[in-house]
C-alpha cells in the first residue's frame, strides 16, 4: 500500500541516495553483484524513474550522469503526506488522528517524544 516505487526501482534509489550521483554503469556494477540482471534492464529503469521525476540526469559524453531529484528523507515525507491526505479524505481526520494517537502510545515512550517534537514544526 505504501510502496511508491517497484523493488528494481527502490534498490536504483537506494544505491543512488547513498552514492549521490551514478552513471548507468555504476548501478549495474552494484545492482549485479547480487543477482543476475541486464545493463539494458537497469537502463530502462533509471530512464522511467527520470521520467518519473525520481532522479535527474545530466550528459557526460556519450551517457548521462543520474542524481536523485530529492533526499530520501524528502521523498519518504511526500509519500507519507499522500498517503494520510489520501485516509483523511476517505476516511476522516478524526479517525486517521485517532489510530495515530492510538499508534504511539503503543511505541516507546522515547521515540514517542521525538515524534510528538517533531509533528509540532
Amino acid at each position: 500500500m505504501l510502496r511508491p516505487l517497484g523493488i528494481l526501482e527502490q534498490e536504483i534509489m537506494d544505491i543512488l541516495w547513498k552514492k549521490k550521483e551514478g552513471s548507468v554503469r555504476d548501478v549495474f556494477e552494484e545492482l549485479k553483484n547480487g543477482k543476475s540482471i541486464a545493463y539494458t534492464t537497469v537502463l530502462t529503469v533509471m530512464n522511467r524513474l527520470a521520467a518519473k521525476g525520481c532522479l535527474k540526469r545530466k550528459a557526460d559524453g556519450n551517457a548521462f550522469i543520474y542524481q536523485p531529484a530529492q533526499t530520501q528523507d524528502k521523498f519518504l515525507s511526500g509519500i507519507i503526506k499522500k498517503f494520510l491526505t489520501g485516509l483523511s479524505k476517505d476516511f476522516g481526520k478524526e479517525l486517521v488522528a485517532r489510530q495515530f494517537a492510538e499508534g504511539i502510545e503503543s511505541l516507546d515512550p522515547k521515540i514517542a517524544r521525538e515524534l510528538l517534537k517533531i509533528s509540532k514544526k
